[in-house]
């Protein structure tokens, strides 16, 4: 056995190579495990790993020197080795300077983290992947009167309804997003909603949206209650602006209209001549009309009685907006309904106007303005006489293109009057294009302030979308610091430990504001049966039959209604209405004529007769 052990030692080309050259190799090893202390690495952590690297690729001479012949001289082998030593150097330098600090983010994505933590900041780049992805829905299938009023599905795809009565009728809606996100959709199904209460809806228009009127007629033909279209844009005598008024509802709707209102400058002079001007005309204009047995006149026929020219010299402001309202067709309809008329009646009555005229937005102004005026002036006439009260509900998409002082200011006192106010903006910015005596400071704190439901879609602004953000709350997070040290080759790794400190952040932060996809929002309520503040809310459009040149939209389609076929395109089976539980019967005339496209630009009525009509009221619903 011992002849055979030797017999193998002698024919072994690598142990003879050693035990020639045992005493170089050592001194090899030895040069390559203490020449990092020229460096000053002995100290550092991690040194006997880096060094003993270098002493097993010194020794890779070994394998070198085997297929180098016994007859070359010791020069090469030297030669051989020194190239070996090098390359050991080489690597482990790379090593500590890259390998190292790669290796240390590795393991440290593997650590358990500790069950304190509560919490992170986020990052932008990751927030369409950590924002949870809600699927399209029907939002008429989640339409529950008696759950409470359908906001939209959250997160776990479970629906939010504002269960108690009071957080309905007793707070306004601001809904704020950037364009094509989503605003005009959450109005459809609020507002068919509101219609099935039984609230009067008055929506403004000013952009002239493709589905939303005729998701209202619809309703409202469901439900047997007056629906009324007027296009300001059109041509074509619609409505009376300027009947049933007392006179000072009227100067005050004129002044709001023209923005005649005192600023505290020392433009006030002038405005309080305009106001006594305006005030003179609506005290002849209510004289004029209340002694009418027929139909009041047009603003344009008691403009001409009054002979305005008279005052285009001293009044220039007033006289140009009056003669602009006076060149308007659609608001000087000698025989048109006024205001008060169309929101007595109930139902609907959809308004649309033109964001980009400013005529339009004067006009838009006025009739915001008289619609608080009527629910104000009905308010006290119950006080006074008692009655039934009336629930009114106004959606203002575009708000600035609506809003006045006195509707402003109004936002704190009209939920008692039984108004409630839906409005919509894109972002804080447009709120300086207000009028020139309102403040755009005191107007963002007036919605907002008084706004207890908002509903926040994507921002692109930065500043509005830190301004949403501060309103979803602040949360406790651990913050997490993590400590990096650094070598003598200028190579930083992070180190073992790792400290947590106590920070906070909002719940909703700005790269979510702006990471929010379409129809996504964050609602903000402050609700009794929600732990937080603010939810992620999905919101999607009722659904309805394909559009004839964009203009006839007749039917919606029922979460019963449809059906998926094998291109998962969805087609109507069969149609139903609502299902109300509880219906009473209400007196008053149709203005919704079923043969006639809601988009002919007049309100349409039914003529003579009248019809009986069921509507709803919030005592019908368990909230």
């Amino acid at each position: 056995m011992l002849q055979t052990t030797n017999q193998l030692m002698e024919y072994s080309v690598a142990t003879g190579y050693l035990m020639n050259n045992m005493g170089y190799l050592v001194a090899a090893g030895g040069l390559s495990y203490n020449l990092p202390q020229l460096f000053k690495l002995k100290s550092e952590a991690g040194y006997t790993v880096r060094a003993g690297i270098m002493s097993v690729a010194s020794l890779s001479i070994i394998p070198a020197a085997m297929l180098v012949p016994e007859t070359y001289p010791m020069s090469l082998k030297m030669v051989a080795w020194g190239c070996c030593f090098m390359g050991g150097i080489i690597f482990t330098t790379y090593g500590a300077r890259k390998l190292q600090a790669k290796s240390s983010l590795l393991f440290s994505r593997f650590t358990v983290k500790s069950s304190v933590r509560r919490g992170a900041k986020t990052d932008i780049r990751y927030m369409a992947k950590e924002l949870p992805t809600i699927p399209n829905y029907n939002p008429l299938k989640y339409i529950n009167l008696k759950k409470g009023v359908f906001i939209g599905l959250d997160e776990n795809v479970k629906p939010i309804y504002l269960q108690n009565a009071d957080d309905w009728y007793k707070r306004h809606f601001i809904i704020v997003g950037a364009t094509r996100c989503g605003k005009g959709i959450s109005m459809q199904y609020l507002g068919v909603q509101s219609l099935m209460l039984g609230e009067t809806v008055i929506f403004l228009d000013p952009k002239g949206d493709k589905y939303i009127p005729h998701i209202f007629k619809e309703q409202c033909d469901k439900l047997g209650v007056p629906y009324t279209f007027i296009d300001l844009t059109l041509d074509v005598p619609q409505i009376n602006l300027i009947a049933d008024f007392s006179a000072r509802d009227l100067k005050n709707c004129l002044v709001e209209a023209f923005s005649q209102r005192e600023m505290g400058s020392e433009s006030d002079v002038y405005r309080k001549n305009e106001q006594e001007f305006l005030e003179n005309l609506a005290n002849f204009i209510v004289e004029q009309n209340s002694g009418l047995e027929c139909s009041a006149k047009s603003l344009t026929e008691l403009c001409r009685d009054y002979d305005l020219s008279r005052y285009a010299d001293k009044y220039k402001s007033s006289v140009s907006d009056l003669n602009k309202l006076c060149n308007i067709a659609s608001i000087n309809a000698t025989n048109g309904k006024s205001l008060s008329e169309l929101v007595a009646g109930g139902g609907c009555v959809y308004i649309v106007g033109d964001l980009l005229d400013e005529t339009m937005k004067k006009i838009q102004r006025f009739i915001f303005c008289r619609v608080v005026q009527l629910a104000r002036n009905h308010s006290n006439a119950i006080e006074r006489n008692g009655g039934e009260e009336q629930n009114i509900t106004v959606f203002a998409d575009e708000l600035v293109a609506h809003i006045s002082r006195f509707v402003a200011e109004s936002y704190t006192v009209s939920l008692g009057w039984g108004l409630k106010i839906v409005s919509a903006i894109q972002d804080l910015k447009l709120l300086r294009g207000a009028p020139a005596d309102l403040d755009p400071e005191f107007l963002k704190g007036a919605v907002f302030g008084n706004s207890q439901n908002k509903l926040f879609y994507r921002a692109d602004d930065i500043d509005t979308a830190d301004f949403l953000s501060d309103m979803t709350g602040k949360i406790q997070i651990e913050e997490e610091q993590k400590i990096v040290t650094r070598n003598s080759l200028n190579s930083e790794k992070l180190d073992k430990q790792t400290r947590l400190t106590q920070s906070e952040r909002n719940y909703f932060d700005r790269n979510m504001i702006l990471n929010l996809k379409q129809f996504e929002a964050v609602f903000c309520s402050a609700l009794s049966y929600r732990s937080t503040i603010a939810s992620l809310c999905k919101t999607s459009p009722v659904k309805v039959n394909d559009a004839v040149n964009g203009k006839e939209l007749i039917e919606l389609i029922e979460a019963s209604d449809y059906e998926t076929n094998e291109n998962n395109q969805l087609y109507q089976k069969h149609h139903q209405p609502f299902e109300i539980t509880q219906t009473n019967t209400l007196n008053g005339e149709h203005h919704a004529d079923n043969n006639q496209s809601s988009t002919s630009g007049t309100s349409t009525t039914s003529g003579s007769s009248q019809t009986q009509k069921t509507s709803t009221s919030k005592s019908d619903y368990l909230f």
